[in-house]
């Protein structure tokens, strides 16, 4: 093989721009040394505290790892956290926690929750990082002062806010596939002004990893996202904040049904804004009052590819509406007491329910205390009572406490009651699949499902950079909803209803330990161990993996700014399905998978930043269970000013 000069010339270029320091310039290193600030969170207790401060068990993925991720979406990030499992089907990314589905993980933005689930499944590929600033996690019913929907936990995404007077980043990514990512963000910090707007685009050609047939395995898709936070000091005690998100996205796919061939597409839309007030008194004490209003509009339509004609159209509009005040003080420096209160409204439109339009509303009422009686100990007794327009009321308790036994070393335990109404698709639906002929029916006569949640968790730092994790919990599920097969539809399909499982449990512990940075390179370690069952017949729950686990290592050359990161994810063999014997054959169950990918990046000239990347290094893929694409490079390019 022979290189013309001109190659190596280019060659050693790149070699000597992607190994030089970064800093005040080419040859120079900062010596500034960065001010490190303990991480606040917020949806543990509805207050914000410092992480190592909060009784409730928290996991919290900032925005510097979100960036190492290299993700472009919320999906992306949480499939590389122990204990957090993601299920990417054809419905989208949905989430898994403490074995419990995507329907009973409530997902909020800055505290407000998202609509437009689909089985279920609110798809988190929808979420872009780019206007993300951390990503809080609490397991199990702990976090049952929000409600309704929570019996696994809340995934609360926090947007960014403006931290410098004004900047400009950009950045656009290519990956195999056709894939496309670019992002920008525009941010203002002036006087009382904080505002930060963000835009981001991406897409995707359909993929088809069976060449035998002429179906897609992966919807091929175009997303915009764009987003608009502020926040106006109106006086030195009272904050004026407003938010705003737009998202719309476009879907293709190819369907076959026996010899028939079908074109699927889909139109969303999502919008939603919250404008909030808070107020703080002379005395330790604030006075936060909401508004929140979100859209989803989805369109599905399926055309014969033979005809040219449209086989089915539907058409799905869900509202929700939100008004929330909250009241917080601290009495006697030992007690912080929260009181609040919310309406929510709710309607969905549909041709896939019967009567074609229902609504909902739910009043809570909400209240929680904090006891410190010593630094060491803290105590949190709290609860919240729904009045629903279909179910009636129901109190939902929560109890957790924190126990500091030395500098190194925190318990915490948690016990919570949690439940989740019925929604409109599990009461009310009436779909037939025209390209698979599988029928699903909704069920009036279903009663709300309730669980009872135990956690407890130790945190131990071993040494400056050893932190090691222990987190064991328990949940007791009443009235579980799913889809039983009932028979066979008329088009030729299974027919399917919702029905209530009359008590399931799952129980399992996560295993974590983070190496923190020696010669620049730091780890995470994670393990998680399910095992969760229908306690009548002692069937196991489905899509549930009994062991999962995930690697991290990462690397940071200080001068030169290179940083390398290597993510690896495990699960073990699970139920796909069950044939009605409530046994599961090896023919039921889906195989189990690694998956690795690795992403390396570099500050160049002061104002860009390159990346290069690979997923799914080993080229994993087995279309009949999993919607792995394959093995996939990237690489982009940002600009910050």
């Amino acid at each position: 093989m022979n290189f013309r000069p001109e190659v190596c010339k280019w060659l050693l270029f790149f070699l000597l721009v992607w190994f030089t320091p970064t800093g005040q310039g080419w040859g120079e290193s900062s010596t500034e040394t960065p001010i490190e600030i303990e991480p606040v969170v917020v949806t543990a207790t509805k207050t914000a505290q410092r992480l190592k401060d909060t009784p409730v068990t928290t996991l919290l993925i900032t925005r510097d790892e979100i960036e190492a991720s290299g993700a472009e979406n919320i999906g992306e990030v949480l499939e590389h956290q122990a204990g957090i499992v993601v299920h990417r089907d054809g419905h989208g990314d949905g989430v898994q926690l403490q074995g419990l589905g995507s329907e009973y993980v409530l997902i909020l933005m800055d505290g407000e929750p998202q609509v437009g689930r689909i089985a279920g499944k609110l798809d988190l590929a929808r979420i872009a990082v780019e206007n993300v600033e951390r990503i809080e996690i609490v397991k199990g019913a702990s976090a049952s002062l929000f409600g309704n929907a929570a019996l696994g936990g809340v995934i609360n995404v926090i947007t960014r806010k403006a931290t410098s007077p004004f900047s400009v980043q950009v950045s656009q990514s290519f990956e195999q596939n056709s894939t496309f990512d670019g992002r920008g963000t525009v941010e203002f910090k002036h006087d009382k002004l904080n505002t930060l707007f963000t835009l981001s685009g991406n897409r995707r050609n359909p993929i088809d990893l069976d060449a035998e047939d002429l179906a897609t395995t992966i919807d091929g898709y175009a997303n915009w996202t764009g987003s608009a936070r502020t926040e106006y000091q109106l006086t030195p005690l009272t904050t004026l904040r407003f938010s705003g998100q737009y998202f719309t996205q476009t879907q293709e796919g190819i369907s076959e049904n026996g010899s028939l061939a079908f074109d699927r597409l889909g139109d969303i839309e999502n919008f939603s804004g919250s404008v909030g007030l808070t107020h703080a008194f002379s005395a330790p004490a604030k006075l936060t009052g909401k508004l929140y209003a979100t859209r989803y509009d989805d369109t599905s339509t399926v055309i014969d590819r033979t005809t040219g004609k449209t086989t089915s159209r539907n058409l799905n509009i869900q509202d929700l509406g939100k008004g929330e005040v909250q009241f917080d003080a601290v009495l006697w420096e030992k007690h912080h007491l929260i009181l609040g209160g919310e309406v929510i409204l709710e309607n969905l439109q549909s041709q896939r329910i019967t009567g074609g339009e229902r609504g909902l509303v739910t009043n809570s009422f909400f209240v929680q205390n904090e006891f410190r009686p010593i630094s060491a100990v803290a105590l949190v007794v709290g609860g919240r009572l729904d009045n629903h327009s279909e179910f009636g009321t129901h109190l939902s308790p929560k109890v957790s406490t924190l126990y500091r036994m030395t500098d190194a070393l925190r318990v915490r335990a948690s016990y919570g009651q949690g439940f989740r109404a019925p929604d409109f698709k599990n009461l009310y639906l009436d779909f037939t699949n025209v390209t698979s002929g599988y029928q699903v029916l909704g069920n009036p006569a279903l009663q709300p499902e309730s669980s009872h949640s135990w956690n407890f968790g130790v945190e131990y730092q071993v040494v400056d950079n050893l932190l090691g994790r222990i987190h064991l919990y328990r949940n007791d599920l009443s009235n579980l909803i799913e889809a039983e097969r009932i028979g066979k539809s008329a088009a030729g399909g299974s027919k399917f209803q919702y029905q209530n499982i009359s008590a399931a449990f799952t129980e399992g512990f996560d295993v974590e330990a983070v190496i923190g940075s020696i010669s620049g390179f730091t780890s995470t370690v994670g393990y998680t161990y399910l095992r969760g069952a229908d306690k009548e017949s002692g069937l196991p729950l489905l899509n549930r993996s009994t062991h999962s686990g995930v690697l991290k290592l990462a690397y940071l050359h200080g001068d030169s700014g290179f940083q390398a990161d290597l993510r690896g994810r495990y699960a073990s063999q699970w139920g796909l399905f069950d044939d009605g014997d409530k046994v599961l054959e090896p023919d039921e169950l889906a195989p189990s998978y690694w998956i690795w990918n690795i992403r390396v990046s570099k500050p160049l000239f002061k104002l860009f930043k390159a990346s290069f990347g690979c997923n799914n290094i080993f080229d994993f893929k087995i279309p009949t269970f999993y919607t792995f694409v394959g093995r996939s490079f990237y690489g982009g390019l940002s600009l910050s000013y």
